[in-house]
Formats: structure tokens, C-alpha cells, sequence
């Protein structure tokens, strides 16, 4: 009656909270917290120690898992925390847009790293793509459709020195082209 509460055990949700200054509104992730008492953001957990919270619309305060004391986030702001800390920065418009482009089917990369963006397409796809250790590092920077995982994987083989192999039981693992 007191509070409206959500769990976020894994992924994104984008949520637009109608405000109710009796009744907050709050996530909760392995990761950490979230408390509004109405606005529009963004909640993405990938593990139990990562939370990155992005705002659109008003103000949320955020409690990482050992943080004392809350983050309050306005407009534009995006607070990331993770294994090496937390870091809070102002997004410009592109940005703010290219980060909840997931919404429109859109994922955008910019200088990721390749093993982060094979994860994502594996989260949203529900299959296993991997890199090799030796690929792992090299940087991915484009916008891609979120269906068209073919599309994706043919992009990385134009862009970068890799070679996609696709397994009988739908994995995918991509590395070094000259790598056997």
C-alpha cells in the first residue's frame, strides 16, 4: 500500500511511472536500486554486480549493493556500476537516444567491445555466440537491427578480421580470421 515494487532479476526494462509522491516506485536488482516517485528510465542488469540506470524524464535516486548513501539522476544522466565502481555521466541527446534505441529495435555500439556486443545479441536472441579470447578485445561502433542477428554477424566479418562459425545446435562463435 506504502510502495510499488518491481524486481529486475536479469535484462533491460524501460519504465514510465506515473507520479505517486505516497507511493514510490521502486526496482530492485542483484545490483542494487531504484526509487522514483514518477518519471521515464531506463534499468539494465546483466549480473549481479552490474546495473546501469539511464533517466529520460525526471529524477531517480539509485542505491548500488554496497553503496551507503543513494545517486540521484536527472535528466540525461546514465550511472553505471560495476565490478571497477560507479560512474555517473550527463548523456547528450544522440546519446540519450542511442541508448534507448533498444526500444525501436535498434542497438547501437559505440567503440564496445566485441565480446559485450555478441553478448547482448546472444541475451536478446537466446542462443550462445561467443568470441575467442584473441578477438574478444576488438571494437564494434555501428547501429544494428536487434532482429537481424544474420545481418549482425555478416557486418562483423566486413568490418573486422573475424570469421563467424555457425554450429549444427544454433551457437555461433566468432574469431580471428587467420585462427583455426
Amino acid at each position: 500500500r506504502t510502495e510499488r515494487h518491481v524486481r529486475l532479476a536479469s535484462g533491460e526494462a524501460f519504465f514510465s511511472v506515473t507520479k505517486d509522491a505516497a507511493r514510490p516506485f521502486i526496482i530492485e536488482t542483484p545490483a542494487g536500486s531504484v526509487r522514483v516517485t514518477g518519471t521515464q528510465f531506463d534499468v539494465r542488469t546483466e549480473t549481479a554486480s552490474t546495473l546501469e540506470v539511464t533517466v529520460r524524464e525526471g529524477t531517480v535516486q539509485v542505491r548500488t549493493g554496497e553503496a551507503g548513501a543513494p545517486v540521484s539522476l536527472t535528466i540525461g544522466k546514465m550511472l553505471s556500476s560495476g565490478p571497477t565502481g560507479v560512474s555517473v555521466r550527463t548523456l547528450s541527446a544522440t546519446e540519450l537516444n542511442d541508448a534507448l534505441a533498444w526500444r525501436d529495435g535498434q542497438i547501437v555500439f559505440q567503440g564496445t567491445p566485441l565480446s559485450e556486443a555478441l553478448a547482448r545479441f546472444a541475451r536478446y536472441h537466446g542462443r550462445g555466440i561467443t568470441t575467442t579470447p584473441e578477438a574478444a578485445g576488438l571494437h564494434v561502433g555501428s547501429r544494428f537491427s536487434l532482429d537481424d542477428l544474420d545481418g549482425f554477424l555478416s557486418a562483423l566479418e566486413v568490418a573486422l578480421p573475424v570469421k563467424v562459425t555457425r554450429d549444427l545446435n544454433g551457437t555461433v562463435q566468432v574469431s580471428l580470421r587467420h585462427e583455426q
